[in-house]
């Protein structure tokens, strides 16, 4: 089982209340207490994920409850949690949940809200640029801006925009396209420019803004509301090393033409499509929206498509050939659906600049940030413009490194921490054009970078929803390196047991009858009359294919060879169990015929056909045999009047 699944199962179960109040006790196991609370606490989160009406029973829950608990002391007692490569696992663990509170959650909100508006739009627009990097002294950063600014005022007098871009524009595309964009939506352009694009009116110019590109003006030529997206159904016939590009040309136009004659798409999708995830529910794919799929020429012919129900023309993409059915149009999903994806995209973007910088603000003031605003000068000061070739040392004798540059509540960081810093962090920046600016910037991402750190060393103590989901990792990870080492090793390693177990219960392990069958289909009653009639005179698929094509009708049949197990379809229900016997079925307007070639009787599988199955089971014999040796080897004692009073209010 994969490790962070298994915690995630089982770490509503492991939350530890630091101090626990005055509360009944549950049950002791060894003589240690187990409150009401938690049982009642872990039961109520849980109760919605039991799938197993059973499990639902308080009593049963119970005994899951206590099994859990003996895991885990059966894990203290054999000291997994001093194991290096647990505590090295769980630092790594615990880094990572931090990181989903080192974020301001109310300014990510409105940025999540912003971007899912401007999603329900798309805009058309022209830029220029005039290219300074962020590093830029401000005397050129000045110049740029004025320069940018003049473009800008020869537009707005009556300049032609797409001549100027033309002219003026360091984005090297805007010679032949005049600065043209083309449409967009939110997350296509950098967030500085989105920002610009979308509050600008149609046909007017933006003033200047800056990127890490440079500084832009933009033209807003057109605006109007996102496709959305749209739900279709599609028969694939995929190109495989087997099955060549002419050949799986040649089967969807076989296939288009059954359509164009009535067929059913739906009922040709089940019977012929190669995407058999969708070919199951006759097609049906879920919905996307424009740049979801990773096949665009799909993707244009799904979004133009007008009425529902109708259908495309063969269209080719890297992974075969399809024929595409609108089923319907769907506009935007709503809010709350797309809330968590939009999360993680802003995470990902340079919004999330503006959430860590709100953040770092709000730590500011928690943790009484003091600055020694005299610090940055000293550095500009003092630091040559060797440090970007790891070359400067700070003074050891200079007494100004002892001083304090920041301190955040009682901690202090001193004018040699940050040295240190400029030191490891030089020699990726040679970038910058001057140290003074590097300075700046430097102690911002310095004073940054402690905060976050301090913020995070003092979570357990600070954040009372932090501790408790800590407590589910750690425990979790105790239980996975247990159950590891316990039962899921054990079976995989001992390959004569599991031999063994396997010859003991080989009678569940059984496949089915099955039917190696040909079978051909088409709209045409008659051709299949015909194919039926040509089975039944003991004519092979060879044979009846070169009848049909002296015919002419060879182009209104699609062959297929399977192996379908007895019970599994309706199909195999009007077989007799007769070899070569020959049988015929009706799906709506689509006539299909079928033929048995030879049948393979039930059979129990081999130990190397079903392996993954016995180890699974073997598996939970294990842990059954070892949960019976912790009852015994633990003392378990459940208060019943305690259970009584818990299920008189859980019941209620």
């Amino acid at each position: 089982m994969h490790k962070t699944l298994f915690i995630f199962l089982f770490s509503a179960a492991t939350i530890v209340v630091s101090a626990q109040k005055k509360d009944a006790v549950l049950l002791n196991i060894n003589g240690q207490p187990v409150y009401t609370s938690e049982f009642k606490r872990v039961y109520l989160k849980n109760i919605d994920l039991v799938k197993d009406e059973s499990q639902k029973d308080i009593d049963q829950y119970l005994n899951l409850f206590v099994d859990y608990k003996l895991k885990l002391n059966e894990a203290l007692a054999l000291e997994l949690d001093k194991n290096e490569k647990y505590i090295k696992e769980f630092e790594g663990y615990k880094k990572q949940l931090a990181s989903g509170y080192l974020t301001d959650n109310e300014v990510s909100e409105q940025l999540v809200k912003e971007a899912y508006d401007r999603m329900k739009k798309r805009v058309n627009a022209s830029h220029i640029l005039l290219q300074v990097t962020p590093n830029a002294a401000p005397k050129d950063t000045l110049e740029i801006y004025n320069k940018i600014s003049k473009i800008r005022d020869s537009i707005v007098n009556g300049g032609n925009f797409n001549e100027i871009a033309k002219r003026n524009s360091e984005d090297p595309s805007a010679k032949d396209n005049g600065g043209d964009l083309g449409w967009f939506s939110a997350f296509r352009m950098v967030y500085p420019f989105e920002d610009a694009a979308f509050s600008t009116e149609v046909g007017e110019v933006s003033m200047p803004f800056r990127t890490r590109f440079g500084y832009h003006i933009l033209k807003v030529n057109d605006k109007e509301a996102s496709l959305g997206e749209v739900t279709v159904a599609h028969i694939m016939i995929a190109t495989t090393p087997e099955v060549k590009e002419e050949e799986a040309h040649t089967r969807i136009k076989d296939i288009k033409k059954q359509l164009d004659q009535g067929a059913s798409f739906e009922a040709l999708a089940k019977e012929y499509s190669d995407d058999k995830n969708t070919a199951v529910n006759g097609g049906k794919m879920n919905k996307f929206g424009q740049g979801v799929l990773n096949a665009p020429e799909f993707e244009k012919k799904a979004f133009a498509l007008q009425t529902p129900g109708e259908i495309s023309e063969p269209v080719k993409t890297d992974y075969g050939w399809h024929i595409i059915k609108l089923i319907e149009k769907n506009p935007l999903e709503e809010y709350d659906k797309l809330k968590g994806e939009l999360t993680q995209k802003i995470k990902r973007d340079s919004r999330s600049q503006i959430i860590t910088n709100s953040f770092t603000n709000k730590l500011k003031k928690k943790y009484n940030l003091v600055s020694n605003k005299e610090a940055v000068e000293y550095f500009k000061n003092n630091v040559p413009v060797t440090v970007f070739d790891g070359n400067w040392q700070p003074d050891s004798t200079d007494t100004a490194m002892q001083k304090t540059i920041f301190s955040l509540k009682t901690k202090k960081y001193s004018y040699g921490d940050f040295a240190k810093y400029i030191q490891e962090t030089a020699a990726n920046n040679r970038q910058y054009q001057n140290v003074a600016a590097f300075i700046e910037d430097s102690y911002k991402n310095y004073e940054t970078k402690e905060l976050l750190s301090f913020h995070e060393e003092n979570l357990e103590n600070d954040n009372e929803d932090f501790a408790k989901v800590l407590v589910e990792y750690r425990d979790g990870l105790l239980l996975f390196d247990l159950m590891e080492t316990k039962v899921w090793n054990a079976a995989k390693t001992d390959s004569i047991a599991l031999q063994k177990f396997y010859e003991a219960n080989k009678e569940a392990y059984v496949k089915e009858k099955s039917y190696q069958i040909v079978k051909a289909s088409s709209t045409d009653q008659e051709v299949i009359a015909d194919v039926e009639k040509l089975f039944n005179q003991g004519l092979s698929k060879e044979a009846i294919e070169k009848n049909l094509t002296e015919a002419g009708k060879a182009a209104n049949v699609i062959w297929l060879e399977e192996e379908v197990e007895e019970g599994n379809t309706n199909l195999t229900k009007k077989l007799t169990g007769k070899e070569n016997e020959v049988v015929s079925i009706n799906e709506g307007d689509l006539y299909t015929v079928l033929k048995v070639i030879k049948i393979n009787p039930k059979k129990i599988k081999s130990f190397e056909e079903i392996k993954g199955k016995v180890i699974s089971d073997y598996q939970e014999e294990i842990e059954k045999k070892w949960m019976q040796e912790l009852r015994e080897k633990y003392e378990v004692k459940v208060n019943k009047r305690t259970l009584k009073a818990i299920k008189k209010e859980l019941n209620s």
